[in-house]
C-alpha cells in the first residue's frame, strides 16, 4: 500500500542551518579483523568523503562522532553486559587502535570530532553534541555512518525527539547484516528522519547552493 505524503516529506536541506554526523567510522568496525565488523562498511567510506567534502565548501559544519571508553569500563554502564569479556586490540577502547578514526577517513583540521560513551551521542552526558549543535545555530542534521541500527538509529531517535529536523542517508550507512540494515532503515523512516539517498542529498545541495549563488 502507498504511504501518505507526510509534511515531513516537505523538509528541505538549509545549508545555513544544517551539520552533518558522520557516527563511528572507526577501525572497531570497519578493519578486515574487528570482532564485529560492519557489513559493507568500507565501501560507503569514499562516498562519505565526498559529502563531507562537498560540505565543507558549502560551510556546512562537518561533525565526526567517535565511540569510545575508558580502558577499565568505568564508564560503560550497562554496555558491558551486552559484550563477551576480553580485550580486543580493535575495540573502541582508549589506547586500542580500534577507537581511531577508519584510515581512509578524510577528517580535516577545520572538522569537529565529538566523542560519546553510549550509543547515542545525544542522551545526556554521553557527549557535548547538543550544546555544539546549539552553539552552531543547527536545527537540521545530515546523518550517516555505523552501525544503522545502534549508534546512528539511537543518536538520530534523540536528534528528532530534541527537535532537530534528520536527513539519513541510507546508502551511507552500514550494520551488522542486510536484514538489519533494511528495517532500521524502515522503523527510522517512519518514525525519526527524512530517508534519502545521497544522490538526492547531493541534488538538493546543489540546488541550495544554486539559489545562495542567485
Amino acid at each position: 500500500m502507498e504511504r501518505k505524503k507526510l509534511p515531513k516529506d516537505d523538509w528541505q536541506i538549509e545549508p545555513g542551518k544544517t551539520a552533518v554526523l558522520v557516527i563511528d567510522i572507526q577501525r572497531a568496525y570497519f578493519d578486515p579483523g574487528a570482532p564485529r565488523p560492519v557489513a559493507g562498511g568500507r565501501e560507503i567510506v569514499p562516498k562519505i568523503n565526498e559529502l563531507t567534502a562537498m560540505c565543507r565548501r558549502l560551510n556546512i559544519p562537518v561533525i565526526f562522532i567517535r565511540q569510545t571508553s575508558r580502558p577499565d569500563g568505568s564508564d560503560d554502564g550497562l554496555k558491558r553486559d551486552f559484550r563477551p569479556p576480553g580485550e580486543h586490540e580493535l575495540r573502541a577502547v582508549e589506547g586500542k587502535i580500534g577507537v581511531d578514526f577508519y584510515p581512509e577517513l578524510d577528517v580535516a583540521e577545520s572538522d569537529y570530532v565529538v566523542p560519546k560513551i553510549r550509543y547515542s551521542a545525544l542522551v545526556p552526558g554521553s557527549s557535548i553534541l547538543e550544546r555544539l549543535l546549539r552553539g552552531l545555530g543547527r536545527e537540521s542534521i545530515i546523518a550517516c555512518g555505523a552501525a544503522t541500527d545502534v549508534c546512528v538509529a539511537s543518536t538520530i531517535a534523540h536528534a528528532m525527539m530534541l527537535d532537530f529536523k534528520v536527513f539519513l542517508i541510507s546508502d551511507l550507512t552500514a550494520t551488522f547484516t542486510e536484514e538489519r540494515q533494511k528495517a532500521a532503515l524502515n522503523v527510522i523512516d517512519q518514525h525519526f528522519a527524512k530517508v534519502m539517498t545521497f544522490e538526492e542529498v547531493k541534488k538538493e545541495l546543489r540546488r541550495s547552493a544554486t539559489r545562495a549563488a542567485t
